[in-house]
């Protein structure tokens, strides 16, 4: 097997032949060690016979590499090792080398067929993908990105789901009292959990109660829950200090999938009643099992394994049926339901603090002038509530910086790591900013080891993310808003969180669906017209959609895929 950083090494000399000369200050800095380590490395080589090496003599001389192999030849027989071996981890790595696709072109094909929908000799049928970023958090309460989200809801249930319309889930039934103050729910008989227990009120209870401690007793959903009442092992009743008309559609949230409280809890390996449970969790494979005791129909799938990889584009690299042909995956284009958005960070003590500042910033991020965007331009939440601003203007950005007496001070934009797409919006960004004199740096983070921890509060002043709502209706943006996993409770100071929270008390007040549409629009024009957001784009993206998926492709919903 081949070290990954000879490969890099030749990677990186590629065309430069099978002979190169280099010093080895180069080398060291390209593989961030000393200069001693890249003379061991470099031994280490010539004892495996990759190479030969010959030391350059004195300070800054140059080091004479020959290379005893050719590389293609290396890389084929390394795939094909890995490929023997079902090395998932070393597969996704050769795939995504920066040589020449005919190299790996029948090698792809192969591993293209290996994906997707498969059967085995036991008559199993599994469902192969890759995920290209690794899993944060499956904790219901606390997972804040899609697939994540999507993934809790294939593993638990809540008591009632949605679709356009309330339907039921573990609850087979519910009713409230005319006041809307007291809703009673009643169970299914029987449900399981994945380690066998019968679901109860009694877990509802809990599972409530855990929402609640994690999300503070103010959270909005629950903020005037009174008391959680266990009438018999399968009735449930909530009783709330004011009236609670949309109490129901609340509780279709992910947060709210009924957990055993009773096992101690893990982020990924909790314990649900869903039609999939977690059979394998490592570094490099997520394996999800059908549940064959699901109070549903049991799924066809009998399991999803997910390979999983940091690099966004090997999806396409290995779907994309226009160049290799492989056309159980079906390319088509997607509007992504939600915005992507700028959000400023009040938390900070800045010059970001100034809204003024945050004013030119708006004039500055003028998606017209953007021609790499993948989607509409967006100034609202909603596209059917996006209106363009003709108005905004280099020339006005001047002028607000002026009266801000803005001095150049910094401002930071974090954005996400591993997205190309958001890369290149930031760069352009940074280069608008700089022709009207602002001082703009670009950092990035990750999901996986930034999101959750408070690195953007301390070290960003902007961020640029999107909100992809779980259910395209007015519910799902006031879960965007209030979330405390999610940016805006992160970014806003309590005086700002106070005002929100009066907004969404409207809001569960209102007696209309017109009157609730009202209401989130005044919500988010406040935070507009301070520039607190800056909606960009609403994107529209190619997916690669497997057949078997095609009726459901988007919403990973893998017990009703067929």
């Amino acid at each position: 097997m081949l070290k990954r950083e000879y490969i890099e090494l030749r990677v990186r000399y590629l065309t430069r032949g099978q002979v190169i000369t280099v010093r080895t200050q180069e080398l060291a800095t390209f593989w961030h060690i000393s200069n001693k380590q890249v003379q061991r490395r470099l031994h280490f080589y010539e004892s495996k016979k990759w190479l030969t090496y010959e030391p350059g003599h004195g300070r800054g001389h140059v080091s004479r590499l020959t290379f005893l192999h050719d590389f293609r030849e290396e890389i084929v027989a390394e795939l094909a090792d890995a490929m023997r071996y079902s090395d998932h981890a070393r597969i996704l790595y050769l795939m995504q080398l920066a040589v020449p696709s005919s190299w790996l072109a029948d090698y792809r094909q192969t591993f293209t067929n290996f994906l997707g929908v498969q059967t085995t000799p036991a008559n199993k049928r599994v469902l192969r993908q890759i995920m290209t970023r690794p899993i944060t958090t499956l904790d219901p309460v606390a997972v804040s990105i899609y697939h994540e989200y999507r993934l809790v809801l294939q593993l638990g249930d809540t008591l009632l789901n949605y679709d356009k319309i309330l339907k039921p889930g573990l609850a087979h039934h519910w009713q409230s009292d005319d006041a809307k103050k007291v809703w009673t729910f009643y169970l299914r008989k029987g449900v399981p959990f994945h380690n066998g227990k019968v679901m109860t009120a009694i877990d509802v209870k809990n599972t409530f109660e855990r929402v609640r401690r994690q999300l503070g007793e103010a959270y909005w959903q629950l903020a005037n829950l009174k008391t959680m009442t266990v009438i018999g092992l399968d009735v449930i009743q909530f009783e709330f200090k004011e009236p609670e008309p949309t109490f129901p559609r609340f509780i279709t949230d992910a947060k709210y999938v009924i957990i055993d409280c009773d096992v101690p809890f893990d982020i990924v390996n909790w314990v649900g009643t869903g039609a999939f449970q977690i059979s394998e969790k490592t570094a490099t494979t997520l394996k999800l099992q059908a549940f064959d005791h699901y109070y549903g129909l049991r799924a066809m799938i009998d399991e999803v394994e997910y390979l999983i990889t940091d690099n966004t584009h090997i999806a396409e690299q290995l779907f994309n049926p226009e160049d290799y042909g492989y056309f159980n995956y079906i390319k088509t284009k997607r509007l992504v339901p939600g915005a992507e958005f700028i959000i400023a960070n009040l938390q900070r003590k800045s010059v970001i603090q100034n809204q003024r500042v945050r004013a030119a910033l708006y004039d500055v991020i003028d998606m017209r002038f953007f021609d790499q965007k993948t989607g509409t331009i967006a100034s609202h939440y909603d596209k059917l509530d996006t209106v363009v601003d003709t108005e905004k203007s280099l020339e006005r950005a001047k002028k607000r910086l002026k009266q801000a007496n803005y001095a150049n001070e910094p401002i930071v934009l974090a954005t996400l790591a591993h997205i190309k797409p958001a890369q290149d919006m930031a760069d352009w960004i940074q280069k608008r900013a700089r022709q009207v004199g602002i001082n703009l740096q670009v950092i990035t983070f990750n999901f996986h080891q930034d999101y959750y921890t408070d690195f953007l509060e301390k070290e960003a002043d902007l961020v640029m993310l999107a909100d992809i709502p779980m259910n395209p209706d007015v519910f799902s943006y006031l879960e965007f808003i209030t979330n405390p996993t999610l940016l805006i409770q992160k970014m806003l100071p309590a005086a700002q969180r106070a005002t929100l929270q009066d907004m969404v008390r409207l809001f569960k007040r209102a007696s209309s669906a017109e009157e609730q549409h009202g209401i989130y629009l005044q919500i988010d024009n406040w935070l507009v017209d301070q520039n607190i957001l800056i909606y960009t784009i609403h994107a529209v993206r190619d997916v690669y959609i497997h057949q078997f998926l095609a009726n459901d492709a988007y919403e990973f919903d893998y017990k009703n895929a067929w």
